[in-house]
C-alpha cells in the first residue's frame, strides 16, 4: 500500500501549488541550494534591470530633435542675414538712379522671420547685440526697417549707427552658428559614446544572466537527482514503518493494562485487547474511528442498561480533555480502574486503563490509621494553642465558631470550650457589624484571596478592642463553607496610627498658616503638595495643581539633579493680575542611594521688599550718573572734536574749489561725510548706553542676548573713571560665547557696579573675561572680573551679598549694590560668588546658563 501511495502522488492544484512552493524549494534545494537559487535570481533580474536602465538613459540623453531643430533656425538666420548683408552691399555699390532694383527688401524680410522664430523657440545668448534685438524685437524692425527701405528705394546712405548694429548683430549670427555646430558635433559624439557604453552594459547584463539561467538550471538539476534518491529512500523508509508498526501493535497486545491512543481530533486510531475488556463500547466493530464524546455516550448507554445507575458521562468527556487522572468504578464486578491519558508532542492522546482494584483495598485499611492521626491533631492543637493571635475556624453557613486556640481566653476572657458554638456578631462592636455582615455574607468563590479587615470587637470586661482579621474561605469534606483565620489585637498601633494623623494634622495646620508658597514635587518635577500660600498667590488650587509638572503652573530654572539647596527668583501674576516676584529656596532631599527623591520649594512674596531696593538701588545708580558725567562730557567730546576737523575740512575744499573755478573732489567730501556719520553714530551709542544705565532696564522681557556687549557697554560706561583714578581695564572676551536670556542693560548695571567697586577699593589692575563651562551637563557663559587690590576681609566675605553690608567708607555706600546684583541674577536664572585670590586681590564670578 505505501508503494502505490508513493508511485502515485496526488497532483494538487495550482492554488495549493503556489503555497506549497516556498516549502518544497527548501525542501529540495536545501537551505543553501534556496539561497543559491535566489541569489542567481536576484543577478538575473538586476542585469536585465541594469541594461533596461542604461538602454533608457541612453535613449533620453540622445535628444536629437531640439538641437537638429535649433541648427536649422540657426542656419536659416545665418543665411538671411548673410542675404541681407549681401543685399546692403549690392545697393550700395550700384548707380543711384530710379530705376535701380530693389535687392535688399525680401532679405530684410527673411531676415526679420529668421530673428523671430529664433528668438521665439530658443533662449539667445545674452550680453550680445543680438540678444537685445531679441529682447525689443518690434522696435529693432521699426527703428532698422525704415532704414533698409529708404536705403533700397532711394539709395539714401543707411545710418552709421544702424549699419554698426547690423554688423554687430551679424557678427554675434556668425559666433551663434559656429557654436551650434560645434554642439552638434559634440552631440553625435556623445550619441557614439551613449550606444557603445549601452551595448557594453547590454553584453555585460545579457552574460550575468545567462550565468544566473545556469546557476539555475544547475539547481534545479542537482535537485531532480536528489529527489530521486529521495524517493528510494521514502519507499524504503514505508516498508520499515510497516514493519514498525507491526512489532507496535504486538508489545501494545502484550501489555497488562489498557492502552488507547487518540489522534488530534479525538477520534480513536488504536487499541489493545486488555482495554476492549474493559471498555464495552470498544468492542463494536467499527470503534476505531470513532470519536471519544461517541464512545463514552455508549459505555454509559450500556452500563446503564446493566443496572448501574445514570453515568456522569460530561464528567468523563471533561476529564479526558484535561488530561488529568481520575480513579473510578467502571466494573460491575466491583473492580476500580485508574484512568489517565496524556498528550503527546505530535498532537496525539494516549489513554492508560489500570486495575488499581488492590490499591482500593488498601485505602480501607487507612482508616485503622485515623487513631494516630488522632494524637497527631493533639500536638497541633497545643502548637496552634501557643499563638498570641486568636485562631479560629468558623461555620459560615450558621455564623458559629467551630474551634479556637487557647489565646481567646486572653483577649475575650472565656476558655476555649465555651467559645466555640457562639455566634461572631455577638462579639463584634455596635459600630462594625453592618461592615463586618457584608464581608461574610458575599457568595463564596474559590478564587477568592481571602479577608483582611479592621474593625472593633468586644473584649475582656466589655472593652472594646481594635482588631485585625485575615481570614480565608474553603469548602470542607462535607461540603461546608469555612471560614479560618486570625484575630490580631492592634488597639495599640491604632491609637498610634490616630496620634500620627493628629500630629500629621497639625504640621499641616502649620504649613497652612505659614503665609510662604510651599511646593513639594518629585524627582520628575511633578507636584505633590502645594499649601494655601501658593493658592493664594497662583490662584491655583492644590487640587488643580497636585499631579501636574511644576514647569508649567510655576515655571522656574530648577535642576532636578542638583543635591544642593539653591536659590532663585521668578515672577508669577497673581490672582488679581498683579505681576509678583516670589523668592525661592529650593531645597532636595535624597534617599539612601544619593539620589534626589522629592525637592521642597518655599517661597517669599519679595515683590514689596524688591521695589524698595529698587528704589534705593536707582538713588545709587543716580549718584553713579553723577560720577561718569565728567566721563560722558569727555567720550561725547571726542566725536564732536572729530566733527568740527572733517566739517572744516569740507569747507575748505569748497573753498578751495570756489576759488580756482572748479568742481570740490566728491571723493574727498564723501570720506568726510562719512566720517561725521561715524562719530555721530559713536555719540549716539555713547548717550544711549547711558540712558539705560539711568532707566535701570532696555526691555521688558527676556530676550537672548550676547553677554560680550553687556561687558563692552560696561567698559565704555567706566572706562574714563578707571582712567581718571590712574588704573588700567584688561578684558579677555570670548569670541565663541553662546547666547544668554535675560536683559543686558541689567547685566551692564551689574558690571557697572562691579567695576566700581573695584575702582573704590583700589583695585590696581582691573580684568574681566569672559568664556564657558559645564556643569552637570549644561552649559554657563562664566564673567569673572578681579583686581589686583587690598581683597575683601574675612568678616564681611560670608555675608557680602546680604543688604546693608558695605567696604565703603560711611556715607559713600548703601551696602544694597551686591545685594541687588545677586537679585538680579537670580532672576536671569545665573548666580555671582566672590573670593580673594591667592596672589591678592578680590575676584566675582558670576555664571548664567546659555541658550
Amino acid at each position: 500500500m505505501a508503494s502505490n501511495e508513493l508511485a502515485q502522488p496526488e497532483v494538487p492544484n495550482f492554488i495549493a501549488l503556489l503555497r506549497s512552493f516556498p516549502g518544497q524549494a527548501r525542501l529540495a534545494l536545501g537551505t543553501r541550494g534556496v539561497l543559491w537559487a535566489t541569489f542567481a535570481g536576484i543577478i538575473g533580474v538586476i542585469c536585465c534591470a541594469v541594461a533596461f536602465a542604461d538602454i533608457a538613459l541612453s535613449l533620453h540623453r540622445s535628444d536629437v530633435d531640439p538641437e537638429r531643430r535649433k541648427a536649422r533656425e540657426v542656419l536659416a538666420l545665418d543665411g538671411a542675414s548673410r542675404l541681407l548683408m549681401r543685399g546692403i552691399l549690392a545697393n550700395s555699390a550700384a548707380t543711384p538712379g530710379a530705376g535701380a532694383a530693389r535687392v535688399a527688401d525680401e532679405p530684410w524680410r527673411n531676415f526679420t522671420e529668421s530673428l523671430s522664430a529664433l528668438c521665439r523657440d530658443f533662449a539667445v545668448p545674452p550680453q550680445t547685440r543680438l540678444a537685445g534685438a531679441c529682447a525689443a524685437q518690434q522696435d529693432f524692425i521699426d527703428r532698422v526697417g525704415p532704414e533698409i527701405q529708404a536705403f533700397d528705394t532711394h539709395r539714401r546712405p543707411m545710418d552709421a549707427t544702424v549699419l554698426r548694429e547690423l554688423l554687430q548683430i551679424r557678427d554675434d549670427i556668425t559666433e551663434l552658428s559656429l557654436s551650434t555646430t560645434r554642439a552638434t558635433d559634440h552631440m553625435v559624439g556623445r550619441l557614439v559614446d551613449d550606444y557603445g557604453e549601452a551595448l557594453l552594459v547590454l553584453t555585460l547584463s545579457t552574460t550575468g544572466f545567462v550565468c544566473a539561467g545556469l546557476v539555475l538550471i544547475l539547481l534545479v538539476g542537482r535537485t531532480s537527482m536528489d529527489y530521486h534518491a529521495q524517493w528510494r529512500r521514502a519507499a524504503d523508509a514505508a516498508q520499515q514503518a510497516g514493519a514498525s508498526r507491526d512489532m507496535l501493535s504486538e508489545v501494545v497486545e502484550a501489555l497488562p493494562a489498557g492502552i488507547v491512543v487518540y489522534d488530534s481530533t479525538e477520534h480513536l486510531i488504536l487499541c489493545n485487547s486488555v482495554a476492549r475488556t474493559l471498555t464495552p463500547a470498544l468492542r463494536q466493530p467499527d470503534a476505531i474511528g470513532q470519536t471519544y464524546s461517541a464512545l463514552a455516550h455508549e459505555s454509559a448507554r450500556r452500563l446503564e442498561a446493566a443496572g448501574m445507575g445514570p453515568q456522569p458521562v460530561q464528567e468523563w468527556i471533561e476529564r479526558f480533555r484535561t488530561r488529568t487522572t481520575e480513579r473510578t468504578r467502571q466494573s460491575d464486578d466491583g473492580r476500580w480502574f485508574d484512568w489517565s491519558e496524556k498528550g503527546t508532542a505530535g498532537g496525539l492522546t494516549v489513554g492508560l486503563r489500570v486495575d488499581v482494584t488492590d490499591l482500593k483495598q488498601h485505602e480501607f485499611a487507612l482508616e485503622k490509621a485515623r487513631a494516630e492521626q488522632e494524637s497527631v491533631r493533639a500536638r497541633y492543637q497545643s502548637l496552634v494553642d501557643s499563638m498570641v493571635d486568636v485562631a479560629y475556624t468558623l461555620d459560615v453557613e450558621t455564623g458559629q465558631f467551630t474551634f479556637v486556640n487557647a489565646a481567646v481566653a486572653d483577649m475575650f476572657s472565656m476558655p476555649p470550650e465555651r467559645f466555640v458554638g457562639k455566634h461572631f456578631l455577638e462579639l463584634i462592636a455596635p459600630d462594625s457589624i453592618e461592615r463586618v455582615r457584608q464581608q461574610t455574607t458575599r457568595k463564596y468563590d474559590p478564587s477568592d484571596q481571602g479577608t483582611f479587615a479592621r474593625f472593633s470587637m468586644i473584649a475582656a470586661g466589655g472593652a472594646v478592642r481594635n482588631v485585625e482579621v485575615r481570614a480565608r474561605r474553603w469548602v470542607d469534606e462535607q461540603g461546608r463553607i469555612v471560614s479560618t483565620g486570625v484575630i490580631r489585637d492592634v488597639d495599640e498601633r491604632v491609637q498610634l496610627e490616630r496620634r500620627l494623623d493628629s500630629e500629621m494634622n497639625r504640621l499641616r495646620s502649620i504649613v497652612e498658616s505659614n503665609g510662604a508658597l510651599i511646593v513639594l514635587v518629585d524627582h520628575a518635577l511633578n507636584v505633590e503638595m502645594v499649601n494655601s500660600g501658593f493658592t493664594a498667590l497662583t490662584g491655583i488650587t492644590a487640587t488643580d495643581a497636585v499631579g501636574r509638572p511644576l514647569q508649567e503652573i510655576l515655571p522656574c530654572p530648577l535642576d532636578p539633579a542638583r543635591t544642593k539647596r539653591s536659590r532663585f527668583a521668578v515672577r508669577k501674576r497673581d490672582a488679581s493680575g498683579r505681576e509678583r516676584l516670589i523668592s525661592i529656596t529650593a531645597t532636595p532631599a535624597t534617599d539612601a542611594g544619593g539620589a534626589v527623591s522629592n525637592i521642597m520649594l518655599l517661597g517669599v512674596d519679595d515683590t514689596e521688599r524688591r521695589e524698595a531696593e529698587q528704589a534705593l538701588y536707582n538713588a545709587e545708580r543716580f549718584a553713579t550718573v553723577g560720577e561718569m558725567a565728567s566721563t560722558m562730557a569727555h567720550e561725547i567730546s571726542q566725536p564732536l572734536q572729530v566733527i568740527n576737523i572733517a566739517c572744516a575740512s569740507a569747507l575748505d575744499e569748497l573753498a578751495l574749489a570756489s576759488e580756482n573755478g572748479g568742481q570740490p573732489d566728491p571723493a574727498f567730501l564723501q570720506g568726510k561725510l562719512d566720517r561725521i556719520a561715524q562719530q555721530v553714530e559713536q555719540a549716539s551709542r555713547i548717550i544711549g548706553d547711558l540712558r539705560a544705565f539711568v532707566r535701570g532696564t532696555s526691555s521688558d522681557t527676556p530676550e537672548p542676548f550676547d553677554a560680550n556687549e553687556a561687558v563692552r557697554r560696561a567698559i565704555d560706561l567706566t572706562d574714563h573713571g578707571l582712567g581718571e583714578a590712574g588704573m588700567t581695564l584688561q578684558e579677555r572676551l570670548d569670541a565663541e560665547l553662546p547666547t544668554v536670556l535675560g536683559d543686558a542693560g541689567h547685566l551692564a548695571q551689574v558690571l557697572v557696579n562691579l567695576i566700581n567697586n573695584a575702582r573704590d577699593a583700589g583695585g590696581g589692575v582691573i580684568s574681566i573675561a569672559t568664556g564657558t563651562v559645564q556643569e552637570n551637563d549644561r552649559t554657563f557663559v562664566r564673567i569673572a572680573v578681579e583686581d589686583s587690590g587690598p581683597g575683601i576681609a574675612s568678616d564681611i566675605l560670608p555675608r557680602l551679598f546680604t543688604s546693608f553690608v558695605t567696604t565703603k567708607p560711611s556715607g559713600k555706600g548703601t551696602g544694597l549694590g551686591l545685594r541687588i546684583c545677586r537679585r538680579i541674577l537670580e532672576e536671569m536664572g545665573g548666580r555671582i560668588t566672590a573670593a580673594n585670590r591667592a596672589e591678592g586681590g578680590a575676584r566675582f564670578e558670576i555664571l548664567l546658563p546659555s541658550q
